[in-house]
């Protein structure tokens, strides 16, 4: 691919060089597989341009300095210098040199300014001719009066600013219509055809660009250009700092469209480096921790008892609310209403003796749900069965399962906190080593000077609690004191957790912006694609005007014939035309997929779209299906343009044109 697109630019650096523009869709396509043929090389294209009619038309009549002369202005924008155009036309006249040979030469040497005028002119030049994506857009760019709007597009171009503006997609579009138009003989029919096509393609953007491809719910230019001011606040929001409408928010809000991108490429680099910052930092505060023997694998112990524990948590909580679903069920398919008791036990209350008279003897409570001897397990009590008790089997399954998550709850909770005073006791801080110190004063097992270890402490704890209770409640409320100190300072973990926490940050920092870029992005293209098709449309409808013909759309419920010859465009709404075929020789057009009908609505065919003709009080009343059934629809789904004052056996249809003609005696 990139040896063809390579290709591509050397043909229309060619056209640029030798014929001042774009190169036309089968042009580029056949030159293109010519240059691949001869594995890279223009030589033989350079040579047959020079031998082309259109080259020698252009430079018909020129002495050999002027032909060099027009060569630099095509290829640079600008008239050759005095020495450099002595110099080529010298050698052309001596014949030492081809025209084709001084092209490729001249542009070879290009720098500067130079080279940035032929690169843009070439780039602009290939936006063109890939913006001819259709074939009646293809067909259109022919003949001198084409090549002339084409050439003054290329001449246009010079600098990057200039290539920005004529690239444009609206200017672009603009461009390639008014060539077409140029390079196309005017005929209503096919001037009609190709504003059909400008606006189906900007009715068919506008089902797509909301992204669902409903037509039913359509966007509108007013939509895509809210989107973009909304997505565009979003951008503004992350430049900066965080605060809103800083000084560098307050500069993009007023600032060009160069500063806006400015400021964007700067906070992308801020962004950046942040990051790289936060991960050096990162970095730093590992070292500093893998310098305490332990201490990173007691943080990853710890980190992985925190997220076990919290899944314990999760695991628990589920647990608990399938048990309150599965309750809620077995109370609903049974009688008896039951609970369930702490120990995941489920029994059906019993009732005390009621007194007479007549006595109630008591009813004894029964259990469903209960503890099997050993006490290890929930069973179902003797006697209950799903059958006789519908929903207790999964009922006793819950509970299980709850129970099960409720001590694995507890075991994770609590090695969360072992492992967490793990870290807490080997990273301290000089004050907390002081603390440590009190706590060893305390211990007969362990001697001055000497730090004791954890399992020291627990193994002193355990001696105390087992002979001496005041000590022990003495030693362990410096124990515990300790650890909750700890866990709030601990310097090189907190310092770490800073620090990753910082890179987190700073890593988010940069998907927000690029995702909120990325919004902006497509919401300006969106609109940029809306803007380049309205000027086709333009374009299309320009083509009328600059051929005597007015254009209108049926839009109000009364539209008035003017002077000129009017072509009305049919669209959704319903109206009376005045005035029509009164002053010129007017047409309605309603698009090339109706058939015509003389005759009421209930004359249809349901299988093709139709424009039903009728009399009424001297007007022509014109039905157009909104849909192939529409005329069979409980409501006829129609719209309805009246003709006044045209008599109706006088209307023909051709080519999705409805025009009045007189029958001739």
């Amino acid at each position: 691919m990139a040896i063809v697109n390579t290709h591509v630019e050397a043909v229309q650096k060619l056209y640029v060089a030798y014929f001042n523009r774009p190169a036309d869709h089968a042009g580029l396509d056949y030159w293109t597989n010519v240059v691949e043929a001869q594995k890279g090389s223009t030589t033989a294209v350079s040579a047959a341009f020079a031998a082309e009619a259109e080259y020698k038309t252009a430079y018909a009549g020129m002495t050999n300095a002027q032909v060099v002369n027009q060569v630099y202005l095509n290829l640079f924008g600008r008239a050759a210098e005095t020495a450099g155009q002595t110099y080529w036309a010298d050698l052309l006249t001596s014949g030492k040199i081809t025209i084709d040979k001084v092209v490729a030469e001249i542009a070879k040497g290009a720098q500067t300014t130079d080279a940035e005028s032929y690169e843009n002119k070439v780039s602009g030049a290939t936006a063109f001719t890939a913006q001819l994506d259709t074939k009646a857009e293809q067909d259109g760019y022919r003949g001198a009066a084409a090549n002339t709007a084409a050439k003054a597009f290329i001449t246009s171009i010079t600098t990057d600013a200039s290539l920005t503006v004529a690239v444009a997609p609206a200017a672009l579009a603009t461009t390639v219509g008014n060539v077409v138009a140029a390079g196309t003989p005017f005929t209503v029919v096919g001037a009609l055809q190709s504003l059909e096509v400008a606006a189906d393609a900007k009715a068919a953007f506008l089902v797509t660009a909301d992204g669902d491809g409903k037509a039913t719910t359509s966007t509108t230019d007013a939509k895509l250009a809210t989107a973009v001011t909304t997505t565009e606040a979003a951008v503004v929001k992350l430049l900066g700092t965080i605060e809103a409408g800083d000084a560098v928010e307050t500069t993009y809000t007023t600032g060009s469209a160069a500063v806006k991108a400015a400021l964007i490429a700067d906070q992308i680099a801020a962004n950046t480096k942040a990051l790289t910052d936060a991960q050096a930092a990162v970095a730093t505060k590992a070292a500093d921790v893998a310098k305490i023997a332990g201490l990173q694998s007691a943080i990853s112990t710890a980190a992985a008892a925190k997220t076990a524990d919290a899944n314990a948590t999760k695991a628990q909580g589920v647990a608990a609310a399938d048990l309150a679903a599965k309750l809620a069920f077995y109370n609903a398919s049974n009688t008896t209403q039951v609970t369930v008791a702490v120990d995941g036990t489920v029994t059906i209350p019993g009732v005390a003796e009621q007194p007479g008279p007549p006595v109630v003897p008591a009813v004894p409570a029964k259990p469903l749900i209960a503890l099997n001897e050993a006490g290890t397990a929930l069973v179902l009590a003797t006697g209950v069965t799903e059958t006789t008790n519908p929903g207790i089997t999964a009922l006793l399954a819950s509970s299980t399962a709850l129970e099960a998550a409720q001590v694995a709850a507890t075991k994770a909770t609590a090695a969360a906190v072992a492992t967490q005073n793990t870290v807490d006791y080997i990273d301290t801080s000089a004050a907390e080593k002081i603390d440590l110190e009190a706590i060893r004063a305390k211990m007969t097992t362990v001697a001055e000077g000497n730090v004791p270890t954890e399992a020291q402490i627990a193994e002193q704890l355990a001696i105390y609690k087992a002979t001496d209770n005041a000590k022990y409640l003495e030693l362990k409320g410096l124990v515990d004191a300790f650890y909750d100190q700890t866990a709030i300072e601990n310097p090189l973990t907190k310092a770490l957790a800073d620090a990753e926490a910082a890179a987190s940050t700073a890593a988010k920092n940069i998907e927000n912006f690029t995702k909120a870029q990325a919004a902006l992005v497509k919401a300006q293209a969106l609109v940029a694609e809306g803007k380049a098709l309205d000027a086709t449309v333009a374009a299309a409808t320009k083509v009328f005007g600059d051929n005597g013909y007015a254009i209108n759309n049926v839009v109000d419920a009364t539209e008035f014939g003017s002077s000129k010859s009017d072509i009305f465009i049919a669209g959704e709404a319903n109206s009376s035309i005045e005035l029509f075929n009164l002053q010129g020789v007017d047409s309605l057009f309603i698009g090339s997929d109706y058939t015509l009908v003389k005759g009421a609505l209930t004359t249809g065919n349901d299988a093709v779209l139709e424009a039903f003709v009728t009399s009424l009080n001297g007007n022509t009343v014109i039905s157009l299906e909104t849909s192939k059934f529409g005329s069979s629809a409980a409501d006829a789904e129609v719209v309805v343009i009246t003709l006044v004052g045209v008599d109706a056996t006088t209307i023909q249809l051709n080519n999705g044109i409805i025009t009045s003609v007189a029958p001739t005696v």
